[in-house]
């Protein structure tokens, strides 16, 4: 289970940086219109997004590598 809640915490933290940095890129195209700047910010958004990607795919493949889940005990179904 503790491997289970790292992988959601290092999933997370991409997130957590696209959302930021979403609000980060409106608010510089609203207020100072710089496309630069606006460009740059978008550039650490698709850089998280992979990153997140990235952790899917290891989660898939340690899942895939534990076999299919198997019934708790005491419950029939």
């Amino acid at each position: 289970m503790e491997d289970i809640n790292k992988l959601i915490h290092d999933v997370r933290n991409p997130l957590n940086s696209i959302a930021v940095n979403a609000e980060l890129g409106k608010l510089t195209l609203q207020k100072t219109e710089d496309i630069n700047r606006a460009i740059e910010i978008f550039d650490v958004i698709l850089n998280a997004c992979r990153s997140c990607s990235s952790q899917l795919t290891q989660l898939r493949d340690a899942v895939a590598q534990d076999g299919p889940a198997k019934p708790s005990e005491g419950n029939d179904g």
